[in-house]
């Protein structure tokens, strides 16, 4: 990991070129960011720029996913599991296995089971055969209250789109590794789409158009948006990220420090322009 490539250090820079006061607090988990009497804080990778719903909203796959399809925006779904051991009075009489085994023999006995609010592709399963859906289970309920299951897509690319305020800023795509999945953290390459030929121009305005209506679908402010696109060329929202992620991005590439900065000064800006009571 190259340090000078950590949020913390981008903001620490963009406060002393542009008149901030920054302090970190909690061991630098907690960014406070003043100016004008005013601050704004940043907690780990969580910004001081969406609502309480929209950022709760995005962290639930499931809840995200039910939100886009209602509203007739492509979306991988995600469908809720909950751990039997944080159920209570709710518990499912049909029981989680059934449950599950249900999912699996509708869409083909190929699914893919992850946390319902996990991160950075930790702890997410293909599964094929019911022992293997039974052990994806068992693993995901050691830890997490909930998972999250999905038809398995055949994903050719993956794409991630930095979007604020309305606005998409830059987007790239990821190619899987050894891995199976299109995370950077495991092992995935990201990849710039330069806007040099009709056909990127295009590619660019399609994700840009599907990441508006997504990010103005949940009401969120700042997010990192992931489109899958399959193997088949249709495109569909993976998920929608309100933690801000760009370190592993800027470690492969980097010549873009000076773009994700840009979109980490531009942010900063944000919080102290947006009107809270427009979030709510």
């Amino acid at each position: 990991m190259d340090i000078n490539n950590t949020p913390r250090t981008f903001i620490k820079e963009i406060c002393a070129e542009e008149g901030y006061h920054f302090e970190g607090l909690s061991q630098g988990y907690v960014l406070c960011i003043t100016k004008d009497g005013i601050s704004r804080h940043i907690f780990g990778p969580y910004w001081d720029l969406n609502s309480a719903a929209a950022d709760r909203i995005a962290c639930d796959k499931t809840a995200c996913s039910t939100l886009l399809q209602n509203n007739n925006i492509p979306a991988i779904e995600h469908a809720l599991l909950y751990n039997p051991l944080f159920l209570g009075e709710w518990a499912d009489e049909e029981g989680v296995l059934s449950r599950a085994l249900r999912y699996f023999e509708k869409h083909n006995r190929k699914l893919v089971i992850k946390p319902n609010k996990g991160t950075k592709g930790e702890d997410v399963y293909y599964c094929d055969t019911i022992h293997g859906l039974e052990c994806a289970i068992q693993s995901i309920f050691k830890i997490h209250p909930d998972a999250a299951l999905s038809p398995y897509v055949e994903i050719k690319t993956e794409y991630r789109v930095f979007y604020l305020n309305g606005k998409s800023h830059f987007a790239y795509g990821k190619k899987k590794g050894k891995s199976w999945q299109h995370n950077l953290s495991q092992g995935a390459t990201a990849f710039e789409i330069p806007p040099n030929s009709e056909q990127n121009k295009k590619r660019l305005a399609d994700l840009e158009n599907l990441a508006d209506r997504a990010a103005k679908c949940i009401g969120i402010n700042f997010a990192t948006i992931d489109i899958a696109e399959s193997t088949s060329g249709e495109r569909a929202i993976m998920e929608i990220n309100s933690g801000i992620q760009a370190r592993l991005l800027v470690d492969q590439h980097p010549h873009l420090r000076h773009t994700v900065k840009k979109i980490y000064s531009a942010a900063i800006k944000a919080m102290f322009t947006v009107k809270y009571n427009e979030m709510i």
